[in-house]
């Protein structure tokens, strides 16, 4: 089962020209891993984290910052329109010991019809659990349970 996040483009989010820098995406993943813990109630900082040990990503297609139509929102000073809107989808693909495998698709969602969510990039990141110290550590039962429930 694959969870659904959506967040708007920040024009922080992007270069001179108005498109998304790449390495934004994984911030845009790394976003919809976080609310999706966070909805499992699995604590992302609690005596340790989930730092990335492995990450790959395929760009299919730019995200901008302004829409493609000015009457879809209001325009701001500098005569762009609004915020893009991207949708994130996450899910768990292998759950190891101490290890997530995430696949996650990121699309613009700012067409109609056929083109209202065009898949701009896809990847994966693989997180594991670690202690304090930074040790990897068995993944709790619970939170196991809640990842599978999704796989």
């Amino acid at each position: 089962m694959e969870h659904i996040y959506r967040r708007r483009v920040h024009f922080a989010d992007t270069d001179a020209a108005g498109v998304v820098h790449f390495a934004r995406l994984l911030c845009y993943a790394e976003e919809a891993e976080h609310d999706l813990l966070a909805k499992l109630n699995i604590p992302i900082l609690n005596n340790g984290g989930w730092p990335r040990v492995n990450v790959s990503c395929d760009y299919f297609a730019p995200i901008r910052f302004s829409r493609s139509r000015a009457s879809d929102a209001p325009s701001d000073a500098a005569g762009l329109a609004g915020p893009s809107e991207v949708e994130v989808s996450i899910r768990a693909v292998e759950i190891g010991k101490s290890s997530v495998l995430w696949a996650f698709k990121i699309s613009c969602c700012d067409g109609a019809g056929p083109e209202k969510h065009k898949l701009c990039a896809e990847g994966q990141v693989k997180t594991v659990r670690v202690n304090a110290e930074g040790k990897p550590e068995t993944i709790a039962q619970q939170w196991r349970a809640d990842l599978l429930s999704l796989a």
